[in-house]
């Protein structure tokens, strides 16, 4: 902008202070810093940026698809991995895409030979010594899928696969807590399709303290609507039901989903 270091500092602190904070990285404290933001037409956000590192187009697309698991945008997900160049992905990258894929075509309900199809390149080829989470991941998709065909029993198989991992899950970043969050909703929405509403009480209130514990929101809205869906099949109050239901759509507000949202509303209309 022009300015010198004295014009700069002038009235905010003096050239000496300003000096330290450009040659030794010393923070400034809060009000200096917030006036030589505003001197310099800068906010706050350019000098400690929150956004992550740049990626790759075809990890921001994944990323992007996999968070829309989170808020039922199956349809836009499936956009998302269309527009992946395979070629461009490391190891990791297409266990993601194949995890992202199956699990899209489990829950929309596609052949269910399609679903198994992808997750088996996970388990059998892409990560064939069952080290990474991936494998966990594939096993919850090949639960739902089977559920979704009506196979209790096969479905039941993978996910007390799944189950049995769940207390040595990494809750390492957002990225392992969203896929923690994953297997226990999952998980715990099968048992509450067989009807088995205690042990999918319990994984919900795990589910939801790991939300709580790590600030994580996006599961929070699914957690409590199912936990409601629980609650009215069990014949719990009505104070309880509609606690859980305003607790799910105050979660899905913060998290703009307004899918849930539409749900939570119809179920509020019954």
């Amino acid at each position: 902008m022009g300015l010198s270091q004295a014009e700069l500092c002038d009235g905010i602190c003096t050239q000496a202070t300003l000096s330290k904070f450009e040659n030794s990285g010393k923070a400034p404290a809060i009000r200096i810093l917030t006036q030589l933001c505003a001197r310099l037409n800068l906010t706050l956000d350019d000098v400690f940026p929150v956004n992550p590192p740049a990626q790759s187009q075809a990890n921001q697309l994944l990323d992007q698809a996999e968070f829309k698991l989170i808020t039922s945008e199956y349809e836009s997900a499936s956009n998302d991995l269309d527009q992946v160049n395979f070629d461009d992905l490391s190891n990791t990258g297409q266990m993601q895409y194949y995890f992202v894929k199956g699990y899209l075509s489990a829950l929309l309900e596609k052949p269910i030979a399609d679903s198994l199809y992808y997750f088996n390149l996970i388990l059998n080829d892409l990560d064939d010594t069952h080290s990474t989470i991936f494998t966990q991941l594939a096993y919850t998709g090949s639960g739902i899928a089977y559920s979704h065909n009506h196979e209790n029993q096969k479905s039941e198989f993978f996910f007390q696969k799944v189950f049995d991992g769940l207390h040595t899950l990494p809750l390492t970043d957002n990225k392992a807590i969203w896929r923690a969050l994953n297997m226990v909703f999952y998980t715990a929405e099968y048992f509450a399709h067989v009807e088995d509403y205690k042990t999918s009480d319990s994984l919900l209130q795990y589910g939801y303290e790991i939300c709580a514990n790590n600030h994580v929101t996006f599961y929070s809205a699914r957690i409590c609507f199912r936990m409601a869906q629980n609650a009215i099949a069990e014949s719990k109050t009505h104070d309880e039901v509609t606690e859980l239901l305003d607790d799910a759509k105050a979660f899905a507000r913060i998290n703009n989903n307004q899918i849930l949202l539409k749900r939570i509303e119809q179920t509020t209309l019954q």
